[in-house]
């Protein structure tokens, strides 16, 4: 009996969630129906067929010629209403993410094999049952678009309304901060912000083109049926069709003709002598296997996407380490100096005047001037090289040969010339 019950649980709860889903990301289709001298007729047949799967959905009009078709997958649709007697009148639209569609059949006595077919025009739906702005990127665009990256996010800028600023996340909204803007995915929240700190539009995931079967950007206002935020981003993710198909997509980008950038072309070696650094090397590979397809035909589908990412990068590295002296516990020193390393820029003045005072392999560097600072004022530098030893005080005038002596008997290995 316990089972019985867990499983009568489960199938509520996906129940409960279809119903959800559907009221926040597919489409709906409403309207009236009337004769020709606007009398409304009751129990005409209103049939929605999708162009793509072949999927059926049929409703009939009540007695005020009111209908109501919800729950539509966003795509191509063929709306056709029938009577006996009238003539039958096909509308050919294009549906969207969470759109209301009305459209309204004025029925004529039928003739001979009389039939009547409207296309409404695409560019028209999104404010047609509602008072939201903004702009729908169909499937199409999001494949024929120019596109670096393999991310949608980047399109955005393409559409009317919406400014990003360059890093890509920030930005206005119907010169509004973009802020607060909430991302949806087939119904669920998609946004990489936190839901009480949101950061601008950030996705959890990357859009890849391949798996959007629709964007659908809303600007200003938004409805309250799609949540928080000052703006919304809903994105349906593709669906799998009557035929079966699939795309193998491989994106390859290096910086071997990259140009080097302004900071790695001023660098300059220890003599003073101009030394680029080399630009950091990037080999990026991205793969995209898709396919799709039916399971039941006219009934149930599939879409499998898998997305790869293979990101590569050497980054050249200046680690500021010991001099093998200093490895060992001794210490060298210019008089009158502050010890810099090999890229410490001289600073002549001040209470701590500091330079180099060993090149990059470790050897010291005897500077050529005193510091310009009382008494010594940028005088020619006639101090010494001195040694302090952690392990013991050595002589201020130990002879380099005696030094090494005593650095070879106490550690084995002094490291220092």
């Amino acid at each position: 009996m316990k089972g019985y019950f867990v499983t009568a649980g489960i199938l509520l709860c996906l129940l409960t969630s279809s119903i959800t889903f559907g009221q926040t990301t597919n489409a709906t289709v409403s309207g009236t129906i009337q004769d020709m001298s606007a009398a409304v007729l009751p129990g005409v047949t209103v049939t929605a067929t999708n162009n793509s799967t072949g999927v059926v959905t049929t409703v009939v009009s009540n007695e005020a010629g009111a209908y109501t078709i919800p729950s539509l997958l966003p795509g191509a649709y063929k709306v056709t209403a029938e009577l006996p007697g009238f003539q039958t009148k096909t509308y050919q639209v294009q549906l969207g993410n969470a759109q209301t569609v009305r459209l309204n059949f004025s029925l004529g006595v039928a003739g001979v094999g009389t039939a009547v077919e409207v296309t409404v025009a695409v560019d028209t739906l999104l404010a047609t049952s509602s008072a939201s702005i903004g702009e729908v990127l169909t499937q199409q665009k999001a494949q024929d678009l120019p596109l670096v990256g393999n991310n949608v996010l980047s399109l955005l800028t393409t559409m009317s309304g919406a400014r990003l600023d360059d890093n890509g996340v920030t930005g206005t909204f119907a010169g509004m901060s973009n802020y607060n803007v909430n991302v949806q995915r087939d119904g669920i929240d998609a946004s990489a912000s936190a839901r009480y700190m949101q950061a601008g539009i950030q996705t959890a995931t990357m859009m890849n083109p391949d798996l959007i079967g629709e964007v659908r950007l809303i600007v200003a206002p938004v409805d309250a049926e799609m949540g928080r935020g000052n703006g919304q981003m809903i994105v349906q993710t593709r669906s799998g069709t009557n035929q079966l198909r699939g795309a193998a997509v491989w994106s390859f980008r290096n910086s071997a003709l990259d140009a080097n950038t302004w900071s790695n072309n001023r660098q300059v070696d220890s003599t003073g002598a101009w030394k680029p650094v080399p630009l950091d090397w990037s080999n990026r590979h991205q793969y995209t296997m898709s396919v799709g397809g039916p399971i039941v035909k006219n009934k149930t589908f599939f879409f499998a996407l898998w997305d790869g990412l293979i990101n590569n990068k050497r980054t050249i590295q200046n680690v500021q380490v010991l001099t093998p002296c200093a490895r060992n516990g001794i210490f060298r020193y210019f008089d009158n100096w502050n010890n810099g390393n090999a890229t410490a820029p001289p600073q002549p003045t001040g209470s701590t005047p500091t330079i180099a005072v060993v090149d990059a392999a470790g050897n010291p560097v005897t500077p050529a001037n005193n510091p310009n600072v009382a008494p010594f004022n940028g005088s020619a530098f006639t101090g010494s090289l001195r040694y302090a030893s952690v392990f013991g005080q050595l002589p201020s005038n130990l002879p380099a040969a005696s030094w090494r002596a005593v650095a070879q008997r106490h550690w084995r290995s002094g490291g220092c010339r």
